[in-house]
């Protein structure tokens, strides 16, 4: 999976952390994209189920949930550099 981050080096306080700092992050560089993940991620909802809650499009949830996982990639990426 291109999207899998290996997180089994860091403590479980730390992987949260790690991943409320990079939902943070998302938060202020791209709001929508981070509503888009707690939807599904949290929330558990479909893209279908996303695209009627925020009122938006299927096909602009898939293209938000693709450029968040990204985002998300590197920003975890960047911080779990020495």
């Amino acid at each position: 999976d291109v999207w899998h981050i290996d997180l089994a080096q860091t403590t479980p306080d730390n992987t949260i952390l790690l991943i409320d700092e990079a939902l943070d992050q998302l938060e202020k560089d791209a709001p929508e994209e981070a509503r888009i993940v707690v939807l599904k991620f949290f929330g558990g909802l479909t893209n279908l189920e996303v695209a009627e809650t925020l009122g938006i499009g299927e096909r602009t949830v898939d293209r938000q949930w693709a450029c968040a996982k990204a985002r998300l990639f590197r920003w975890i990426s960047k911080a779990r550099q020495p």
